[in-house]
């Protein structure tokens, strides 16, 4: 029921590629520091013992109670795994060793200024809770069952944590909500960053997950997959001049080898190209209708870029091939073009050419 409760959005940009080996070792060491019976706890507070360094290491993966072990271990396999997908394996990593690092200093010195007594602290939850508020920050927009925003659950597994887990502090998991607040995106950035430039260079890339160059930018999608932007005719006097050449010279650059603002100036460099193109055709096809003044430049017509079907359609009607070439690229439509034809509108300043030869003209 979780799973289909949250599947809407915790899932959201979580189909990286890679074997989740964050995910994995940290199960490896909880589970093994269960069976060996290690006992390691932090005291922290007035009146607590200095932590040692082997408490220090193993507080987070020592567990007290069996309801504690399970929670965090179904935990861990279900929201681990989509925490590496979508930062890397060495972000989450990084995440989380920060997060065990930070927690108890933070906790220890709310602990002295308000003079309360020590308490200790063991186990994973405080952990779960920071990535998992960090992972929520990044999709608060989004909603679960239509109604409950995302912002809302950190909270509600903190309530769960007090019900489930009595001993663990609800203040230090009060403090990892905190904590994970501040994992923003640009914090993200640039640990992102360092794995970049060799964090996991000891690794084999089938070992872990690695982060995209560009997560934020939109999917390559070729000029002949890309739908044609639909434009008034009234404002297509108004597009900036753009020469071919100026398109040319940013064709051998990939577009996510660019910032964000560079790749979207290209695609509307690309579509001004594109739709001044099929305005000068047009207009070029209606001058040379019979009200086009004498003396003007003829224009090329490919008989490619109208329809076959309609183009037969019109020479069975008995008109000639390149008059009904020149009506339906002018027009669009069939009953348009034969309105022309019947007319007798198609004037004498087109020329047909078919698979880069030219037609007689007419």
């Amino acid at each position: 029921m979780l799973d289909h409760l949250f599947s809407g959005w915790i899932w959201c940009g979580s189909n990286h590629p890679g074997f989740c080996s964050g995910t994995f070792l940290i199960f490896f060491f909880i589970l093994s520091t269960w069976l060996s019976g290690i006992h390691a706890s932090l005291s922290l507070g007035p009146g607590g013992e200095f932590p040692g360094f082997y408490d220090f290491i193993f507080y987070a993966l020592r567990h007290e109670e069996l309801t504690s072990f399970l929670y965090n271990i179904i935990l861990l396999l279900w929201l681990g795994p989509c925490q590496e997908r979508r930062w890397g394996t060495f972000v989450f990593l990084a995440l989380s060793f920060l997060s065990t690092v930070l927690l108890p200093p933070i906790y220890a010195l709310f602990l002295f200024v308000t003079g309360d007594e020590a308490s200790r602290v063991s186990g994973y939850s405080a952990t779960h809770l920071a990535l998992f508020t960090a992972q929520c920050r990044q999709v608060k927009q989004r909603r679960v069952l239509r109604h409950v925003p995302v912002w809302f659950l950190p909270w509600f597994f903190l309530l769960l944590d007090l019900f489930l887990l009595p001993s663990a502090p609800g203040l230090l998991h009060f403090y990892a909500i905190c904590l994970g607040l501040n994992y923003n995106k640009e914090f993200i950035d640039v640990l992102q960053q360092l794995e970049r430039r060799g964090g996991c260079v000891c690794l084999p890339k089938w070992a872990y997950i690695p982060v995209t160059s560009h997560p934020h930018l939109p999917s390559y999608v070729s000029s002949s997959e890309r739908p044609e932007p639909c434009v008034e005719p009234s404002r297509m006097g108004h597009m900036p001049s753009v020469s071919r050449s100026q398109l040319e010279d940013h064709s051998h650059v990939l577009p996510w080898q660019h910032s964000v603002s560079e790749w979207h100036e290209e695609s509307l460099l690309a579509r001004d190209v594109h739709l001044l193109e099929e305005q000068m055709l047009k207009a070029g096809i209606l001058a040379s209708l019979q009200d086009a003044p004498e003396g003007a430049d003829k224009v090329e017509v490919p008989k490619s870029s109208v329809s076959s079907l309609r183009l037969q359609q019109l020479e069975k009607m008995g008109f000639p091939t390149e008059k009904a070439v020149v009506a339906l690229a002018a027009t669009g439509q069939l009953d348009g073009a034969i309105s022309l034809l019947i007319d007798d509108q198609i004037g004498k300043e087109a020329v047909v050419i078919s698979k880069g030869k030219k037609s007689p003209s007419y």
